[in-house]
């Protein structure tokens, strides 16, 4: 019997990182403060946007909280075990695509802006923090802020690339196409007409 070699047991990674992804924040506060689902509420989104709008403040930033811990703690876990960047691109990759397609919510989920931004903190924070100037500054053109904010968090898939990170540059593209894709067209079940889009 062949003995199995340390790469392929890290190819599990990617797949702990799409299981903890569904584990949605405005799913868990929702239930907690008004014992309602989130993805009936509102949009029927679950993001902080529509848990804030359902449930107040607090719901919104401890759904911020909740969905990039989630994030958070599988990648920084696996830089620990220094994976390959192939299986950390991945794992941004799963951890995106969980968030949007819960396993736990039978596919529906968030927007996936969060779960991006905390795998950028992890893994690409200058890219992060030139976004976040970006962001900020901005909020003074007259253009959508949301439309700007998403433009500006493809600067972090530029800014690995540059760094020599071309792995997760990659990881951070298909991750930033995902989140996208879910504010261009309904991507869940059930969405009401009044979820915003870019």
């Amino acid at each position: 019997m062949m003995e199995r070699t340390r790469g392929e047991d890290m190819w599990i990674c990617p797949i702990i990182s799409y299981l903890f992804a569904g584990i949605n924040g405005a799913y868990v506060m929702t239930k907690y403060k008004l014992q309602e689902d989130i993805t009936t509420l509102g949009s029927g989104t679950g993001g902080a946007r529509n848990a804030g709008r359902m449930a107040g403040k607090q719901a919104f930033i401890w759904t911020v909280v909740i969905d990039a811990l989630k994030t958070i703690l599988p990648l920084s876990l696996a830089l620990y075990l220094s994976v390959s960047p192939v299986i950390v691109a991945a794992m941004i990759i799963a951890a995106v695509a969980g968030h949007i397609w819960s396993i736990w919510l039978k596919g529906c989920g968030g927007k996936g802006v969060v779960t991006y931004l905390a795998c950028t903190l992890v893994l690409e924070w200058p890219g992060l923090l030139t976004f976040g100037v970006s962001a900020l500054l901005a909020k003074s053109l007259p253009i959508s802020f949301s439309k700007l904010m998403v433009g500006a968090m493809f600067i972090p898939v530029v800014s690995a690339f540059f760094r020599g990170n071309p792995a997760v540059s990659f990881g951070l593209l298909i991750g930033y196409g995902l989140v996208v894709l879910s504010h261009l067209i309904p991507v869940h079940p059930g969405i009401k007409k009044e979820e915003e889009h870019l």
